[in-house]
């Protein structure tokens, strides 16, 4: 059964509640966040550390949320900052400069696909996924959350701690780099 946000937060402000409240917020929100983390961080491994860390921080915190934003802007805040938090660690110990990661394509100029003058609705998607990879991480989430999730700019700002202008112009320069990307492969 699918509570609506309210609902939960009811749950959870009470003591006797809270664990079940707790059960419905993961459960409705554990998918969504799960990418959110996974467009900045990356490895499933990884991932799963940090959505640890933030349902702590849910668990810890979720009795004083105020409602000053939607549950939904707190709780993609929360895993942006735990996830840049992450990285800012595995930095640190020198495990993994996350950045300078490149993904790699494949030669497919033997591909029949590649060289044909039309595609199928899967390759063109594959493509979109391949240019959308090439993107910095902090583009690569705002065209998600703007483009797939549809989230107006504020609440992006919300989220990400960035100007709503910076905002604007980084989808911008992520939709430039994904077209200038197609057109050359």
């Amino acid at each position: 059964m699918k509570l609506k946000d309210d609902e939960i937060l009811t749950l959870c402000k009470s003591p006797t509640t809270l664990e079940l409240g707790l059960r419905h917020l993961i459960s409705q929100y554990k998918d969504k966040l799960y990418w959110q983390i996974k467009r900045i961080v990356d490895h499933h491994d990884d991932v799963e550390e940090v959505m640890q860390s933030v349902w702590i921080k849910v668990w810890q915190n979720i009795t004083g949320f105020k409602g000053e934003s939607q549950l939904s802007t707190w709780l993609y805040r929360i895993a942006y900052n735990e996830s840049i938090s992450y990285l800012q660690g595995r930095k640190k110990q020198n495990l993994a400069d996350w950045e300078l990661m490149e993904p790699t394509l494949d030669d497919k100029s033997s591909d029949p696909l590649f060289n044909h003058e039309k595609y199928d609705y899967k390759e063109i998607l594959a493509r979109i996924d391949k240019a959308i990879e090439t993107l910095p991480s902090k583009q690569k989430l705002i065209f998600h959350y703007r483009y797939n999730e549809e989230m107006p700019y504020a609440q992006i700002a919300d989220v990400t701690g960035t100007s709503e202008g910076a905002l604007k112009a980084s989808f911008h320069h992520a939709v430039k780099k994904i077209e200038e990307f197609i057109k050359k492969n």
